[in-house]
C-alpha cells in the first residue's frame, strides 16, 4: 500500500505601491476601480469553491460513514463503496455451517451440530477489524491510493467434545467378511461367497483422530474409506479367487483360437484335454510335451517359409518357384515361444478369441509374409517384384497392374559365389547411399557405393543402382560381368524401387526350368 500525498505551494501576496501624491488623475481612478471590481469577482469566486469543496467533503463524509473506502480490497476482493454486511457476502464470512456430516464407508451419515462442539469461524471478526480501523475522516484518500488487506480464516472447536460426540456415535455393527470358495448347494458348480465390507468401527482412535484433523482442515463433509485405518478390511476378496473358481468350472470349456489371416485354427474340447492333468481339487497343470506336439501340427500346416510356391511369371505362364539358401520370405512358425505362450494361455484358464502364433524375429527381420495376401494356396498375392534371372528382366505389379519394367543385371553365373539364387525374397529394409564392401567365397573382394539400396535378403544381396554399368542392362552380361549375388538397375529404376514399393513386399526370382 502506498500514501500519496499533496503538497500546497502558497504564492506571496502581490504588493501595490501607494502613489505620494494625494491627488490622481482621472485616468488612475478608473484604473483603481477596475482593480476593485477584480478584486470582489475573486474573492466571490473562492468562497464558491470552498463551500463546494466543503460541502463534498461532508457528503462524501456521510457516504462513507458506514462503507469501506473507495479502492479498499480485502483478500483479494474489491469492497470499495461495500457497507460490512455487504463484504462480509463477497468473502462468504456470513456462512456459518451448523452441521458436520461423516459418511461411513457403506455411505451412512452420521451428523453432528457443530454448536455441540463450539465450532467457529474468525471470519467475521477479522472483516471486522478492519472494518473498524478505517479512517472515514480521510474518505478521500481512496481514489488516491488503494488500501489492501489480507486475513487467515482460524477455526476454533472444542476437540475433546467433538471426540466424545464421536465416540458415542453409532457407527454400524456389521463385521468383515473374507471371500470364501466352495461348491454350491447341488454341488454342480464351484460359487465364490462375496467378501462383506463391514462397518463396525475396530479402531476408534484413528476414527477420532481423522475427523479431528478433517474438522481443523475446514472440511465439514468426511468421509470414511478403508484408508482411515478404522475399519477391518478383507483379507480375501472375490477378485482373488475368480482365476481359481474359473479353472475349476470352465477347464472343459477352455479354448485358444489362433488366427493365420484367411483362416482360424481352434484348440478346445477332447484336444485340448490331451494336455491338461486335473487334480482332485479341481485345478490343473498343463502338459508342456503335448501343447509342443499340437504347435508342430500348426507349424507343419501353416508355415510357407521354405517352400516351393506356384507362380504365374509375365512371360513364362504358370511355374514352380524353387527355394533357396539365400531366399527369406514367408511365414515361420517361432514353436517354442508359440508353445510358452500356448502354455501360458491355458494356466490362466482364460479363452482366448483370436490370437497370433509368435514367428521368428531377428532384429529387424520378422519371418513372415503379407497378411493380406495370404491364402490357403499362396501368400505372395497381386503386389510383387518379379525377376527374370534368364531373361534379365524385372517388373513390379502393384494390385495386378504393371508398375515397372525393366531389364537389369543380376550375379554372374560362372562362378557360384555370385550367382543368384532362385527363390521367393522380401523387401527388408532401404538406404541412401549406401557403402557396398564385402568378400565372397570366392575371395573376390568390393568397395563401392549406391544411391538407392533396397535389401531383399539377409545376406546382402539388394536391388540397386548401378552407374558405372552407363546404361546397359538386360542381355547376356550376367553371364561374363555379372553382379556378386545383387540385382544391378539403372538409377532411375532403382530409385523408383525405393520410392514406391512398400516394406515387405515379396520379390520373386526364377530362371528358366531348362536354364541355371
Amino acid at each position: 500500500m502506498t500514501e500519496n500525498s499533496t503538497k500546497i505551494t502558497k504564492k506571496p501576496a502581490t504588493s501595490v505601491k501607494k502613489n505620494s501624491s494625494v491627488k490622481g488623475s482621472s485616468k488612475n481612478k478608473k484604473r483603481k476601480k477596475k482593480r476593485n471590481n477584480i478584486g470582489i469577482i475573486c474573492g466571490t469566486a473562492a468562497a464558491a469553491i470552498v463551500i463546494v469543496v466543503g460541502g463534498g467533503y461532508f457528503i462524501g463524509r456521510a457516504y462513507y460513514s458506514n462503507r469501506f473506502l473507495s479502492g479498499t480490497t480485502v483478500n483479494g476482493v474489491d469492497v470499495g463503496g461495500r457497507t460490512f454486511e455487504q463484504a462480509c457476502d463477497l468473502l462468504g464470512v456470513n456462512d456459518m455451517p451448523y452441521e458436520l456430516t461423516v459418511k461411513t464407508i457403506d455411505g451412512t451419515p452420521v451428523v453432528f451440530k457443530t454448536a455441540d462442539f463450539d465450532y467457529r469461524l474468525s471470519g467475521k471478526d477479522e472483516l471486522q477489524k478492519i472494518y473498524d480501523s478505517v479512517n472515514r475522516k480521510t474518505w478521500f484518500s481512496g481514489f488516491i491510493q488503494n488500501s489492501i488487506y489480507s486475513f487467515n480464516e482460524d477455526i476454533t472447536f472444542d476437540v475433546e467434545k467433538l471426540q466424545k460426540l464421536v465416540e458415542k456415535a453409532n457407527w454400524g455393527d456389521v463385521e468383515t467378511a473374507d471371500a470364501k470358495l466352495g461348491l454350491n448347494e447341488d454341488k454342480t458348480a464351484y460359487v465364490i461367497t462375496p467378501e462383506v465390507q463391514g462397518n463396525k468401527i475396530t479402531d476408534m482412535k484413528k476414527l477420532e483422530a481423522y475427523v479431528t484433523q478433517s474438522v481443523a482442515a475446514g472440511e465439514l463433509s468426511v468421509e470414511l474409506d478403508k484408508d482411515t485405518g478404522c475399519y477391518s478390511l478383507p483379507k480375501v476378496k472375490s477378485a482373488d479367487l475368480e482365476d481359481d473358481c474359473k479353472k475349476r468350472n470352465d477347464v472343459f470349456q477352455l479354448s485358444v483360437t489362433y488366427d493365420f489371416d484367411y483362416t482360424t485354427e481352434t484348440l478346445t474340447g477332447e484336444e485340448l484335454m490331451k494336455m491338461i492333468k486335473l487334480k482332485d481339487d479341481g485345478s490343473y497343470t498343463v502338459d508342456r510335451k503335448k501343447a509342443m506336439e499340437y504347435v508342430e501340427k500348426l507349424a507343419k500346416k501353416y508355415d510357407t517359409y521354405n517352400t516351393k510356391r506356384k507362380f504365374h511369371a509375365t512371360l513364362q505362364g504358370d511355374i514352380i518357384v524353387p527355394t533357396s539358401s539365400d531366399a527369406k520370405y514367408g511365414w515361420w512358425i517361432d514353436q517354442e515361444k508359440t508353445c510358452d505362450d500356448l502354455v501360458d494361455m491355458l494356466e490362466k484358464g482364460e479363452s482366448v478369441d483370436k490370437v497370433d502364433p509368435i514367428y521368428y524375429s531377428t532384429g529387424y527381420f520378422d519371418f513372415t509374409g503379407v497378411e493380406s495376401a495370404r491364402s490357403k494356396d499362396d501368400d505372395i498375392g497381386d503386389t510383387y517384384i518379379e525377376i527374370d534371372l534368364t531373361d534379365q528382366h524385372l517388373w513390379y505389379y502393384e494390385k495386378g497392374k504393371k508398375k515397372l519394367d525393366t531389364y537389369i543385371v543380376s550375379g554372374q553365373t560362372t562362378s557360384e559365389a555370385r550367382t543368384t539364387l532362385p527363390g521367393v525374397y522380401k523387401l527388408w529394409s532401404k538406404e541412401t547411399n549406401k557403402r557396398m564392401k564385402d568378400t565372397n567365397a570366392d575371395g573376390d573382394e568390393w568397395d563401392t557405393k549406391c544411391n538407392f539400396w533396397n535389401n531383399v535378403s539377409l545376406c546382402g544381396i539388394g536391388l540397386h543402382d548401378s552407374t558405372w554399368r552407363g546404361g546397359y542392362f538386360g542381355g547376356e552380361i550376367y553371364k561374363y560381368n555379372g553382379s556378386h549375388g545383387c540385382i544391378n538397375m539403372s538409377y532411375d529404376d532403382a530409385k523408383y524401387v525405393y520410392d514406391n514399393v512398400p516394406y515387405g513386399t515379396p520379390v520373386v526370382m526364377y530362371y528358366k526350368s531348362a536354364d541355371k
